[in-house]
């Protein structure tokens, strides 16, 4: 009989009685009965071993609850009055689950995981990205300066071409600073953006991957299909 330490030098407990809904009272232990062991079989720690394999070992570590699911057993299909059948045709009370997933949990927990992806220290705390798979656009093009034409017709033929690629994108020529748009791109937390500036002169766009903190110049003609191979 194995006692765990928290229970010793307890007094008047309740405990089961080897009989089913039988149960005694008053228990001592050390006056009604002597453990063979007292230790601490309540807790875990990290580094124990695995019951079931020799060589796995107890990892604790914090995590996010995103979905959860609940046996409700009969409390509420009998308060209904709810009934099936049953494989042979009998008329049973079934046994209730629920199973809930929470949209706004995931992406909680996704801008938590992305921030701390991002390591540039001067965007640190204010700016993450996305997953593609539920980032608002895979991709945002961004018109540096919209007053140059060529900017803008170049601006709209990479939007194009990432359409015709299948990419989710959104083109953003609003008047507004460069900077403005940087800010705005990092705080919706789209993991790619394509700037469109002085470097177009080049024949060059600068495609930022966030979610891997890097920056590289790609010819306007072949943006569409670097991109595409990172997606």
């Amino acid at each position: 009989m194995i006692l765990d330490s928290t229970l010793d030098g307890r007094t008047n407990l309740i405990a089961g009685a080897n009989k089913e809904e039988y149960h005694l009272r008053n228990v001592t232990p050390g006056r009604d009965f002597t453990p063979t062991l007292v230790a601490d079989v309540r807790n875990t720690s990290e580094g124990e071993g695995c019951p079931n394999c020799a060589d796995g070992v107890l990892k604790i570590a914090k995590a996010v609850e995103v979905g959860h699911i609940f046996k409700l057993g009969y409390k509420y299909s009998q308060s209904m009055g709810a009934r099936v059948l049953d494989r042979d045709g009998k008329e049973v009370t079934p046994i209730m689950g629920s199973y809930g997933i929470g949209i706004e949990r995931i992406l909680t927990a996704a801008i938590e995981q992305a921030a701390a992806a991002v390591t540039d220290t001067k965007n640190a705390g204010s700016s993450f990205a996305l997953p593609p798979s539920i980032a608002p656009f895979q991709v945002v093009v961004t018109i540096t300066t919209v007053g140059e034409t060529a900017l803008i017709e170049a601006g709209d033929k990479v939007a194009a071409a990432l359409e015709a690629a299948g990419i989710d994108v959104l083109l953003d020529d609003r008047d507004e600073r460069a900077g403005v748009k940087f800010k705005d791109a990092d705080l919706c937390g789209f993991p790619y953006r394509i700037n469109i500036g002085k470097k177009l002169a080049e024949g060059k766009v600068e495609l930022v991957d966030r979610l891997a903190n890097t920056s590289d110049d790609v010819a306007v003609d072949e943006v569409a299909a670097k991109l595409k191979a990172k997606l």
